[in-house]
């Protein structure tokens, strides 16, 4: 006659058996043992005779409320753990279990463990490689856009080029509505050639960095800035009026007159702006400033040192 012990080593994979109460093993299959290449006496030493000191000590507190949680609602429980092999090394597991109440009353949960570790450590490994794989797509993505601003900026002033300055007006123009304003100031350097005849290129290069960066202090950040070289300016002014628009040119050429020192010596500076109006000027780039650079001409031919409004003739 075949033994109940002898029937329950005959259920495939590695079953066990404890108690409910005291996570104490009451039965271990030939398949649990030969899971973890250990005899039934060195894996009940090894693990304390404890289904509850058989898991990682981080996982014992959640996988004992899971299971209970579980019973709570059924017969039935599983949960996912770790455990340490008799090398030492990592195991992952699932566990699958069914609560049976015995002829005395007691309450036994029948179970049997999946080594899932392969899986597992394959997934990770996936996971890792992914992760390695974004983050060189994050950092080349990055580079690409540090490398793509750095291509748009002024190397000098720090504000955007001409083809940077001029693409963006283009493309906020073309979603602006004939219901709002904006203002295009084209800004030259009064008598700059002067500055290089006689204090020379590298200080040259010092006042256009100056001029830079006055601009930018002067309008506001949502203002598109921009040097066309040389010592030719433009800034967008969007969503603006004539009032505001006349203030802030006043006060760049009220900023820029003010002295610049260089070794002991003073260096005048001022310039003249030529200021057009969408969609009253021109409804795109081209004619909004080719209206600023008619405003401008006419601003030096009045004295310099001054803004100047389109007006056509």
């Amino acid at each position: 006659m075949v033994s109940a012990v002898d029937l329950m080593n005959r259920i495939p994979g590695a079953f066990f058996v404890f108690d409910r109460k005291t996570y104490k093993f009451v039965f271990v299959s030939d398949g649990l043992l030969n899971l973890f290449g250990q005899t039934e006496k060195g894996f009940l030493d090894k693990y304390f005779n404890s289904f509850e000191m058989f898991m990682y000590k981080e996982d014992r507190k959640r996988v004992k409320e899971l299971i209970e949680d579980q019973l709570g609602l059924s017969d039935y429980c599983e949960a996912n753990f770790r455990v340490k092999s008799i090398l030492d090394d990592e195991k992952f597991m699932i566990f699958q279990g069914r609560l049976v109440v015995e002829n005395d009353g007691s309450e036994n949960i029948y179970g049997v463990l999946f080594d899932v570790t392969e899986m597992v450590v394959s997934q990770q490994e996936i996971n890792r490689m992914n992760q390695e794989l974004y983050n060189k797509t994050a950092e080349e993505k990055l580079r690409r856009a540090q490398l793509s601003d750095k291509a748009r900026m002024d190397p000098l002033t720090g504000i955007l080029n001409k083809s940077a300055v001029i693409d963006t007006i283009k493309e906020y123009l073309s979603e602006s509505e004939e219901d709002q304003m904006h203002a295009l100031l084209v800004i030259d350097s009064d008598n700059f050639k002067s500055v290089n005849d006689n204090f020379g290129h590298a200080v040259g290069d010092e006042v256009i960095k100056y001029l830079g960066s006055i601009i930018k202090r002067t309008f506001r950040d949502s203002d598109i800035k921009g040097r066309f070289g040389g010592d030719e300016f433009v800034v967008f002014m969007k969503n603006t009026t004539k009032e505001a628009t006349a203030i802030r040119s006043s006060q760049l050429n009220e900023a820029i007159r003010k002295p610049y020192l260089k070794n002991g010596n003073e260096i005048k500076l001022s310039c003249s702006i030529g200021v057009s109006y969408y969609p009253k000027d021109g409804m795109d780039y081209e004619a909004l400033f080719q209206a600023s650079d008619d405003a401008l001409y006419k601003a030096k031919s009045y004295g310099k040192d001054r803004f100047v409004e389109y007006k056509k003739d």
